[in-house]
């Protein structure tokens, strides 16, 4: 079951994903947790060490489709076969939005994963990966999407199930709808500001997406009063709000060193944080979607450029034999 957080920048969605994972943690399930915002706070947040994603992207490539290669049809049947090679013995040009294949491998909420064991940090039931940030030698040359990248990758090869919990932070605005973490999430959680700008980000998300039939909602944060909540509902309507959060002086405990803070938030904020998890558990996955999704993304980028930059038209490594389920039944 996974669920990212959105919202504009300052909107509170670190705050409010922080909080929703010491919830399920309170509640003792097992919780993957995936920082994909730049400013990198999950790890502050639950005193853990780091192991950023994106230092490793190529190794990381190579674990998850080193084995790739061209797939091709027989007789116009969709009969993919594996080990036919094109173009020699090269292998596969690997993007974050690459729809996985047979041979590509995949990774469990499981401490015995390798995956988990060798990029995720762990603390009593929390698992923590984080995309990481810019460094020195990154900064006024390189774009963030290029770091996301190996998010993309995590998420389109996990096997997750109704057992595990995914929460992910991530980045600020509507970005991710620059690359495939749009869709990645069984739910989409907004986290709004009683403020036109706010609204507007949540809106023009939807539009964008509106063609995919993202499962969307909203959590108004920073709420003063009534006038507040009134003019969320007129705004956006009561349908997919989850809740409202009122600005807090345990939360500003917390910000200021005080670890009760947020022990004391989220108590306040139960009710809300209930709904989040029985919608999580309400929203059962639909792999074939999931996979069509990706598949459009992939398409479209690679139609965009991605062919042109590789020299080769990279439709040829897609297997089209490739169903999650199949995956996920032989893997139990």
């Amino acid at each position: 079951m996974r669920v990212s957080f959105l919202g504009k920048g300052g909107s509170g969605k670190t705050t409010i994903s922080s909080a929703f994972i010491g919830y399920l943690l309170n509640k003792k399930e097992k919780v993957l947790a995936i920082d994909a915002d730049m400013n990198v706070h999950l790890e502050k947040t639950f005193h853990m060490e780091t192991k950023p994603l994106s230092d490793a992207s190529e190794e990381i490539k190579e674990y998850l489709e080193g084995n790739r290669r061209a797939y091709t049809k027989n007789n116009n049947k969709v009969k993919s076969y594996l080990n036919k090679v094109i173009n020699g013995d090269t292998k596969a040009p690997i993007i974050g939005c690459t729809p996985p294949a047979r041979s590509s491998k995949f990774i469990r909420i499981d401490e015995n994963d390798p995956f988990i064991k060798k990029y995720a940090t762990k603390k009593d039931g929390l698992y923590l990966m984080t995309v990481g940030t810019y460094n020195e030698s990154e900064i006024g040359s390189s774009c963030y999407h290029g770091k996301l990248e190996v998010a993309e990758m995590v998420y389109h090869h996990l096997l997750d199930n109704e057992n595990n919990y995914v929460v992910s932070d991530s980045t600020a605005g509507i970005d991710s709808v620059g690359t495939s973490m749009f869709f990645v999430s069984d739910i989409n959680i907004f986290v709004i500001e009683p403020t036109k700008k706010g609204i507007d980000v949540y809106k023009d998300f939807k539009e964008v997406s509106k063609k995919y039939g993202i499962n969307t909602y909203v959590i108004g944060n920073k709420i003063e009063n009534q006038e507040d909540i009134d003019f969320l509902k007129q705004e956006i309507g009561t349908d997919v709000i989850l809740g409202f959060i009122k600005n807090s002086s345990k939360m500003r405990k917390f910000e200021q060193g005080n670890a009760v803070g947020m022990k004391e938030f989220i108590k306040e904020n139960t009710d809300t944080f209930d709904r989040v998890c029985a919608l999580m558990q309400e929203t059962k996955r639909d792999w074939d979607k999931y996979y069509q999704i990706l598949l459009e993304v992939y398409k479209a980028n690679i139609e965009e450029w991605y062919n042109a930059f590789y020299g080769e038209k990279l439709e040829k490594y897609i297997d089209e034999d490739f169903h999650y389920e199949k995956v996920f039944n032989e893997e139990n």
